[in-house]
């Protein structure tokens, strides 16, 4: 059975590899830092919280990923990770959006969502939801207006000339940003997260335990899960 190089092993190979090249070096122990950091979350590595649903009949993984209310650690901590993990989780879209409602800031995520969604209309009816977010949201009279700087004005107001799924890409982009290097990190800092975060923990579910506790059985008994 071939053996898995030690530490020491493997960063000497990193370095043979990189050799002096600085660039080759930081994407390289970027990779690692990658790796680290969602290693608890494969299934091959570490023991699931659930039931794999692709080998067993257990439907507790899905039930859990529709599930807003109770959170596990795991899921709620993968927030931390960035604010891409934090939108594409829908129980970390609701917090954030609830977050930002507190803020006086709803209607920027609210407007990056209403892109994402233009880019899922059909083709005749681009042009209508183009203009329903634009009265929403960039129009003088607004309901909800955002704030987005002149470059992306500019690019929005040659957009509406010719109105199509890319309208507002930069503008979208520019929202991302501000909400990446602003409202996300301050989320991060808050009592919300913290006492959300601190809460999952507590409620680790029974049927969690469970199937740790049967996938390290399992292992024990030679027949891995």
């Amino acid at each position: 059975m071939t053996r898995l190089p030690t530490d020491e092993e493997a960063y000497g190979l990193i370095e043979l590899i990189v050799g002096t090249s600085a660039n080759s070096e930081y994407r390289v122990y970027s990779y690692i830092g990658h790796f680290e950091q969602y290693t608890e979350y494969d299934p091959l590595l570490s023991a699931p919280d659930l039931p794999n649903p692709w080998i067993s009949e257990s439907p507790d993984y899905w039930d859990s990923e529709k599930n807003l209310k109770e959170l596990s650690p795991k899921r709620v901590k993968r927030w931390a990770f960035s604010l891409a993990e934090l939108l594409q989780d829908p129980a970390g879209r609701e917090q954030f959006a609830k977050f930002l409602d507190k803020e006086f800031s709803g209607e920027n995520l609210r407007f990056w969502e209403a892109c994402h969604e233009l880019k899922r209309v059909a083709k005749k009816d681009v042009k209508h939801h183009v203009f329903e977010i634009w009265e929403e949201f960039l129009a003088g009279n607004a309901h909800n207006p955002i704030n987005i700087d002149s470059k992306a004005a500019m690019a929005v107001a040659k957009n509406m000339q010719n109105p199509d799924l890319y309208t507002f890409d930069e503008a979208a982009e520019h929202i991302y940003y501000l909400m990446k290097n602003d409202s996300y990190a301050r989320y991060l800092r808050s009592e919300m997260y913290k006492e959300l975060l601190c809460g999952a923990k507590k409620k680790t579910s029974v049927k969690g335990l469970r199937s740790v506790i049967a996938f390290t059985t399992s292992r024990r008994e030679g027949n891995p899960a």
